[in-house]
C-alpha cells in the first residue's frame, strides 16, 4: 500500500523543494549571463569560464566543511542561512562593474550555496524513515534540478537578452529573498527550526572508527572518482550550451535562449528514467552508469551536426543523463550510509568532488573550446563518460557485495 506523507513531512518537502529550486536559479543564472558579461567587459572565454571555476572550487571546499558540520547542527537553520546569503550575493552581482569584483562575489555565493544540499539530505534522513516514502521524497527533490534549470535560463536568458546581464542576477536575488522570508516563517511555525539533533546510536559511534574501512569496502572512493568526471561533463554542458547555441545561431540571443530551454525539458526524462529503474530493483550505481552512458553516444554525434535544433536535442540528452544520475550520486548513494551515521559526510564529499570536476569545466572547458574547437570539447565529454561507466560498474559490485555481507550488522 502506498504510504502518504505526514503533515510535517509534506511541509518539510515542499519547503526544501522551493528553497533548492531558488538555489539553482541563483546558481545557473551565470551560465545564461556569460555571453552578456563577456561582451560588456571584453572577456575571453577562459576568463568568463573562471566564474564557473571559482564557483566550483569554493563550492567543493564548502561541501567538505559543511558535510562534517551538518550532522552536528540544526539543518533547517543552516539551509536558511545558505539561501539568504545566496540571495544577497546575486543582488551584489548586479551592482558589480569590475571583473575582480564579479569573481569575489560569485565565490562568496558559492560558499553560501554549499550550505544547502547537505542539510536537505540530513533532514530527509531524519524525517523520512520509510524507504518508499524516502524514495518519493527524493523524486520530488530531483525535480528542483529541472525546474531550477529551466527558470534560471528562462528568466536570466531573456532578461540578459532584453535589458542586460545585470538583471539576470538581480531578479533571481529578489526571488530568493522572498523564498527565504516565506520558508523561515513556515519552518519556524512547524517547529523544525527548534529541532535539536538527537543522540546517535551505537552504530554511529562505531562508524567514527570504521569510516575509512567502510568507504573503501563499499567502493565509495571509486564513486568519488566518477563524480570528478561527472562534474566536468554536467557543468560543461550547462555552462557552455547557451554560448554554443548562440554561436550556431549567429548571435541571436533570444533565439538561442529559447532553444537552450529544450535542455531542462528533456532533463525530465532522465530523472523519470532513473527512478523507474530504481523501482525495478536496479541499484543507484547501475542507474547512474546507464544514464551517464548517454554522453558516450551523444557527444560523438554532436561532432556530426551543426543545426541548432539537433545540437540542442543532443546536448539535452547528455544533460538528461547527467541530471538523472545526479540524484543517484548525491542522494541515494549517501543515504545508504545512514545506518552508520554518515549521510551528511558522504553527501558533502560527493558534492564536493562533483564541483571539483565542475571547476575544470569552466576554465579548462573554455580553453579547449576556444583553442581546439567545439568538437574537441565534445570528445572530452565522451571520454569522461566512458571512464565513468567503468568506475561505477566496479563501485556497484563492491557496494552490493559489502552491504549484502553486512546487512543487519550496522543497525
Amino acid at each position: 500500500m502506498k504510504k502518504s506523507f505526514s503533515p510535517l513531512q509534506r511541509t518539510l518537502l515542499i519547503t526544501c523543494t522551493v528553497i533548492y529550486t531558488a538555489a539553482y536559479i541563483c546558481r545557473l543564472n551565470a551560465s545564461a549571463a556569460l555571453g552578456g558579461i563577456m561582451g560588456n567587459l571584453s572577456l575571453s572565454m577562459a576568463q568568463a569560464g573562471a566564474l564557473q571555476t571559482v564557483f566550483a572550487a569554493v563550492y567543493a571546499a564548502g561541501q567538505l566543511i559543511n558535510g562534517t558540520i551538518v550532522d552536528r547542527v540544526n539543518p533547517a537553520k543552516y539551509m536558511l542561512t545558505g539561501i539568504l546569503g545566496s540571495a544577497l550575493c546575486n543582488l551584489a552581482m548586479g551592482l558589480c562593474s569590475a571583473y575582480p569584483a564579479l569573481i569575489a562575489v560569485w565565490a562568496l555565493n558559492a560558499a553560501f550555496q554549499s550550505m544547502m544540499w547537505t542539510p536537505i539530505m540530513r533532514l530527509v534522513a531524519l524525517h523520512f524513515k520509510d524507504v518508499r516514502v524516502r524514495e518519493r521524497a527524493n523524486m520530488t527533490l530531483a525535480l528542483t534540478l529541472i525546474v531550477g534549470h529551466f527558470l534560471a535560463w528562462a528568466i536570466s536568458g531573456f532578461l540578459c537578452a532584453r535589458v542586460g546581464w545585470r538583471y539576470a542576477f538581480i531578479a533571481p536575488g529578489v526571488v530568493a529573498l522572498l523564498v527565504f522570508s516565506v520558508s523561515a516563517h513556515v519552518l519556524t511555525r512547524s517547529g523544525l527550526c527548534r529541532y535539536e539533533r538527537s543522540a546517535q546510536g551505537g552504530a554511529a559511534a562505531l562508524a567514527g572508527v570504521r569510516t575509512v574501512s567502510v568507504l573503501a569496502s563499499t567502493g565509495f572512493f571509486l564513486v568519488l572518482a566518477t563524480c570528478l568526471l561527472y562534474g566536468f561533463i554536467r557543468d560543461g554542458v550547462v555552462t557552455w550550451t547557451p554560448t554554443i547555441l548562440n554561436q550556431i545561431g549567429g548571435g541571436e540571443a533570444v533565439t538561442s535562449t529559447a532553444f537552450s530551454l529544450i535542455l531542462p525539458v528533456i532533463n525530465i526524462s532522465g530523472v523519470v528514467t532513473g527512478f523507474t529503474l530504481c523501482r525495478r530493483g536496479v541499484r543507484p550505481h547501475g542507474v547512474a552508469a546507464a544514464l551517464m552512458a548517454l554522453s558516450v553516444v551523444c557527444a560523438p554525434a554532436l561532432m556530426l551536426t551543426s543545426g541548432m535544433l539537433r545540437t540542442a536535442v543532443l546536448l539535452g540528452l547528455i544533460c538528461a543523463g547527467m541530471y538523472g544520475a545526479n540524484t543517484m550520486l548525491t542522494a541515494l548513494i549517501p543515504l545508504e550510509y545512514n545506518c552508520v551515521g554518515k549521510t551528511g559526510m558522504t553527501a558533502g564529499l560527493i558534492d564536493s568532488v562533483i564541483y571539483a570536476g565542475s571547476a575544470f569545466s569552466g576554465v579548462v572547458g573554455g580553453g579547449i573550446y576556444e583553442t581546439l574547437g567545439r568538437n574537441t570539447l565534445y570528445g572530452t565529454w565522451a571520454a569522461a563518460g566512458m571512464a565513468s561507466v567503468v568506475l561505477l560498474a566496479a563501485a556497484g559490485r563492491m557496494s552490493a557485495r559489502y552491504w549484502r555481507a553486512h546487512r543487519g550488522q550496522e543497525e
